[in-house]
């Protein structure tokens, strides 16, 4: 065979093999699995095929379409392997790894990639901003305390402001965080507001070492974090008016497990990677169990627990560290409300005649601080 005729054929045989290689998981569409690891790491529900035309089509019909693309889980765990396994580099800039398989998420969400720049000092508010959450606390409590109910603020840790030891170097101080900086330049009135849990939080992490309080692959705490966090919210209450049932304060009240799991959060949906890094889940649970509590999605960003057993109600406006938090208030409240927010409502808080508000934030998010609180004038209204 002439060699020119030679040399057309491998040319198109090249294109040919090109487009059957790239197009192949195209071909596999909706046909993806199970593989190593157990298949579908499950990161989150798939993508919905897009139901109507409008503006954000195209872009869901991506996520739909990413979401089903064959080979698609041997591919996420190949690049997995590279770089988790082989390079020990996360995938998601938001990360930083920390010594004895500490995961850590950016405490400075602007600053990609994670530089730890609050754990480093390096993070402030300015005087202006200083000032304007002084005042708008100082607004809350005056109004609060015209209402006759104790209101609170709550800053939930960091991880590293608990385990700091396994981020920083062990020979380093930790400096003073935005968060130290901001309780030592508000007025007394405004720090009456505010609960501060780490100094608490960190001999109970001393004291029940090896077992955590904050898994180390997950951006949240656990059980056993969240019940330090109620109790120091639990006990400010107790300053204000008795609570009912005050011996759920005590862990002697509850069974410590601690058993091993696939990862965290930042393991497994945002690495990929179940069961690579090893780690622990501890959940808490009280003796005797607590029955007759309900839990009610009454909206997407309301969650209700009732328990005819408590007395009063407590409405939290908070993130998604709440969750914990819930079924522990739920031993001492007839209801408790937990909303979706990144301020005060005067309002939401009126409707449901509380004996107590709590206003509850993560510490790397605590320039929610600066957005001012709502509806305040409605909150003393029948």
């Amino acid at each position: 065979m002439p060699t020119l005729a030679i040399t057309s054929i491998t040319r198109r045989l090249a294109v040919i093999v090109y487009f059957v290689v790239t197009l192949f998981p195209v071909f596999l569409l909706g046909h993806d699995g199970p593989w190593y690891s157990g298949g579908n790491p499950a990161i989150r529900g798939l993508a919905p095929f897009p139901k109507k035309l409008n503006p954000s089509t195209f872009r869901d019909f991506d996520a739909w379409f990413a979401d089903r693309i064959g080979l698609r889980y041997p591919l996420i765990y190949a690049g997995t392997e590279l770089h988790v396994g082989l390079l020990r580099r996360p995938l998601d800039r938001h990360i930083f790894f920390g010594r004895d398989g500490w995961m850590f998420w950016t405490d400075d969400a602007e600053t990609i990639p994670a530089t730890m720049a609050d754990s480093r000092g390096r993070l402030r508010f300015t005087q202006t901003e200083l000032g304007r959450i002084d005042a708008q606390l100082r607004a809350v409590r005056d109004r609060f305390a015209q209402c006759g109910i104790p209101a609170y603020v709550f800053i939930a840790p960091n991880k590293q402001s608990i385990y700091g030891k396994y981020l920083l170097s062990e020979d380093v101080k930790a400096p003073p965080t935005r968060f130290d900086a901001l309780l030592q330049a508000l007025s007394e009135p405004a720090r009456s507001l505010m609960i501060e849990p780490r100094p608490g939080m960190r001999a109970a992490a001393a004291a029940h070492d090896p077992v955590l309080l904050y898994p180390k692959t997950e951006t949240h705490w656990n059980e056993l974090g969240a019940f330090y966090a109620y109790r120091e919210i639990m006990t400010a209450l107790a300053r204000a008016a008795p609570i009912h049932r005050h011996e759920t304060l005590s862990l002697e009240r509850y069974d410590v497990n601690s058993a091993p799991y696939a990862g965290g959060d930042m393991a497994v949906r945002v690495l990929f990677s179940p069961w690579r890094f090893g780690d622990a889940f501890v959940d808490v649970r009280p003796k005797p169990p607590l029955t007759g509590v309900e839990r009610v999605e009454v909206a997407h960003d309301h969650t209700l627990y009732r328990n005819s057993g408590g007395k009063g109600r407590l409405v939290v406006f908070g993130d998604s560290f709440v969750h914990a938090l819930m079924p522990f208030f739920a031993q001492n409240f007839e209801e408790v409300h937990r909303y979706t927010a990144e301020r005060i409502d005067g309002a939401v808080a009126a409707r449901h005649r509380p004996a107590a508000v709590i206003y509850l934030m993560v510490e790397r998010h605590a320039e929610r601080l600066l957005q001012a609180p709502i509806n305040l004038p409605d909150l003393c209204r029948p």
